[in-house]
């Protein structure tokens, strides 16, 4: 059954791109302005926020033992009244979305990966948790993660890694599949890559990386078709979790951008420039962030940070409104 979220300070908006007040439920307030969307049953974490097309709902994953240790599922947050709903069964299982484009509006799909038949690979069901349907079938090795939608919703960018890789675990690589399980192909190789996510206006794709054996992260983008790499970020810190705003404009991610003592959301010009500073939180750790289709909200998960295995909740502020890049 849904799970209503009491609200204790509802937050309306007015902008020239609303016509009439929208009101979110939180259940806390932030000092930046943030607001606590989800309060997660003991223990779990709520984690990956991604929006529905039209904006009113996020799918997310929730783990059931804390942060990124499943059991996990994919839920549903309906931002106006606050209800939560389950979508995958509850079985002993991983199901985890990428925060970004995992939900289809052609075909109002969401995809994501599960290990639900032993082999880590790449589903999409409806919002309803009908329909479930297994894209891709491989051998156990490498492990299918992360996938993102092309906006025509034909094919799916997503990231492949095996086991093993020594203290900083093992290398990513991204590759592309259409929907129905064909023309698997190979995009990236030679570096850690990871977290893939697909422009719906730029027909770009970025993911983070790092070279093997590195810590720190930084975001690239490149065509669809895995040429003309360019960087986004050349920090020597850790920028991870990125993706789109709508318009293919800007790249939302996380940072601990200007040795920060926890990192945050930034958002930055797709082609690099100077990053803009989302979140002021100096101890949480803010991951995760999605860009509302509207472009005026963005979602993101967020934990204390001094304890890494806390559990997270999702979280919304008000975006950014620079000018054009």
């Amino acid at each position: 059954m849904p799970v209503e979220i009491q609200t204790t300070k509802p937050l309306a908006t007015q902008t020239p791109e609303v016509s009439t007040p929208v009101t979110y439920h939180s259940i806390e307030v932030r000092p930046d302005g943030a607001l606590r969307l989800t309060g997660p049953p003991p223990g779990a974490s709520d984690q990956n926020p991604a929006f529905s097309p039209d904006g009113s709902r996020l799918v997310f994953t929730r783990f059931e033992q804390g942060y990124n240790d499943g059991p996990a599922g994919l839920f549903l947050l309906d931002l106006r009244s606050g209800n939560t709903s389950r979508i995958t069964p509850e079985e002993d299982q991983d199901n985890v979305n990428l925060p970004g484009s995992s939900w289809d509006a052609a075909g109002n799909r969401i995809v994501f990966s599960s290990d639900r038949d032993e082999a880590d690979e790449l589903w999409s069901v409806s919002p309803d948790g009908s329909g479930l349907v297994r894209l891709t079938e491989h051998e156990w090795s490498p492990m299918y993660y992360e996938p993102s939608w092309s906006p025509d919703g034909e094919w799916l960018v997503f990231e492949a890694r095996s086991s093993g890789g020594g203290e900083v675990g093992p290398a990513g690589e991204i590759w592309k599949v259409r929907a129905d399980g064909s023309e698997l192909t190979q995009l990236t190789e030679g570096y850690d890559d990871r977290q893939p996510n697909w422009s719906h206006a730029l027909n770009r794709v970025l993911f983070q990386r790092r070279g093997r054996g590195e810590l720190d992260w930084n975001i690239y983008t490149m065509t669809h078709n895995g040429e003309d790499l360019r960087p986004a970020t050349t920090s020597p810190l850790s920028d991870t979790d990125a993706s789109w705003s709508t318009d293919g404009k800007w790249i939302v991610y996380s940072s601990d951008n200007g040795a920060l003592p926890s990192p945050n959301i930034f958002v930055i010009p797709w082609e690099g420039g100077t990053p803009i500073r989302v979140t002021h939180s100096d101890v949480n750790e803010d991951a995760a962030p999605s860009w509302s289709p509207d472009g005026l909200w963005i979602a993101f998960e967020s934990h204390d940070f001094e304890d890494e295995e806390s559990p997270a909740a999702l979280w919304l502020i008000a975006a950014p409104k620079p000018s054009d890049p």
